[in-house]
């Protein structure tokens, strides 16, 4: 015996109502597939959840924050290999001419 049929095989006992075990499969059917689309009469999975709704939005705003400190952060890492690169120009030149100026 299914959850549906104890139920309303206990329901009609404690009731006083006499039925058949045909009868009570049938109403339990019933009241299965009524249950089975409770959700949809009330619209209960149609309505978004606030407190998902509200979590996707601070996922979003997290992700956008970290996303503009991570630009920010590889820009400020490239200036300063820029930066860097030039030195190590100079420093190559530099290296350079006292090598030719050794020589002489």
């Amino acid at each position: 015996m299914n959850y549906w049929e104890e139920c309303i095989k206990e329901s009609f006992e404690d009731a006083g109502i006499t039925a058949t075990k045909e009868q009570i499969n049938t109403v339990a059917s019933w009241v299965e597939g009524a249950d089975e689309n409770h959700s949809l009469a009330t619209g209960h999975d149609c309505i978004p959840n606030p407190l998902v709704t509200e979590n996707e939005r601070l996922v979003k705003r997290l992700e956008d924050e970290r996303d503009r400190i991570t630009r920010e952060f590889d820009k400020e890492i490239d200036d300063k290999n820029y930066v860097l690169r030039r030195k190590n120009r100079t420093i190559s030149n530099l290296m350079d001419r006292l090598e030719e100026a050794e020589k002489v």
